[in-house]
């Protein structure tokens, strides 16, 4: 009897598992963001598809646009937005690859915004425009702000690898696109970057070419706070410029924090699956707080 019980216990208990659809499978059946919490679990496809589409720059070679995550309360004033834009070396990504991550900073209540760009691999083009139309998003961003609900004070700048590159070259001078209004600032308030280009290591020929584009050889007073993770046996943008660079940097007298990821190679905190994506996450979070950019 208790065996012919034990039966029925397992059988029950596979069909209620066989019944019951786990969280992404919850998430990816939303059809609005205004139904989803987390955000940031959803796969890049959907969360693109669910995003305002906004267009901010017409190029030879495509129009680039905007994907923006609006958080699900309404606010009642400007929220600040997180600007991000994917790795890929300059020459591959797109906005699918990084786009839970402004989905992770909508999930906290600000604006999270994927900005796509040009690249070699989709338009034939070179680190160059990628610069350019970084500068471009962010530029956008500011000049739209109001229509956008964004507190025009409160733009965070940041990408992964080559996009965390972008991201520090928003603050850069010079890399604008011609006939662009510069007295729209492209500089961003604050810059998240997880596993950044930084202008040593990796990229080397281009800098050599371009060292007006090298953060680290352009560390001044007066850089926004600053964030990044690095792995510690990352072998594409090696650790060692990571430390060189946020020595620099305080030296100079900016707020600027490394987060070391242990025994993590390069892309040490994303995708989603990463089990550094949430630590990391967590601590560029709280660090926007301290610096009173986000609630």
């Amino acid at each position: 009897m208790k065996q012919l019980l034990f039966i029925l216990l397992i059988l029950f208990s596979g069909t209620v598992c066989a019944r019951t659809p786990f969280l992404s499978e919850k998430q990816d059946s939303a059809t609005s963001l205004s139904t989803v919490k987390e955000s940031y679990k959803l796969s890049g496809h959907h969360l693109a598809a669910l995003a305002e589409k906004v267009l901010y720059k017409k190029t030879p070679q495509e129009d680039m646009y905007l994907y923006v995550l609006r958080p699900q309360a309404k606010p009642g004033k400007a929220l600040p937005a997180i600007v991000y834009f994917t790795g890929g070396g300059w020459v591959n990504g797109d906005v699918y690859g990084q786009i839970p991550n402004p989905a992770w900073f909508r999930d906290h209540g600000i604006i999270g915004i994927e900005a796509d760009y040009r690249v070699k691999s989709r338009h034939g083009t070179t680190p160059i425009e990628c610069i350019q139309d970084a500068k471009s998003a962010i530029r956008f961003v500011r000049a739209h702000a109001k229509e956008l609900g964004i507190d025009p004070n409160k733009i965070i700048a940041a990408g992964g690898s080559a996009g965390g590159h972008l991201a520090a070259c928003t603050f850069l001078d010079g890399g604008d696109t011609p006939g662009e209004d510069l007295s729209i600032s492209s500089k961003p308030n604050a810059i998240v970057m997880h596993n950044p280009v930084l202008g040593e290591g990796f990229g080397k020929e281009f800098f050599d070419a371009h060292p007006e584009f090298s953060p680290i050889l352009h560390v001044k007073k007066g850089w926004p706070p600053t964030i990044f993770s690095k792995g510690t046996e990352d072998n594409t943008t090696p650790f060692q410029y990571a430390e060189k660079f946020t020595r620099l940097m305080k030296e100079a007298g900016n707020v600027c924090e490394l987060i070391p990821v242990k025994n993590a190679d390069h892309s040490c905190d994303w995708p989603v699956s990463n089990p550094n994506f949430l630590p990391t996450l967590l601590r560029m979070t709280n660090f926007l707080k301290e610096q009173k950019l986000i609630k």
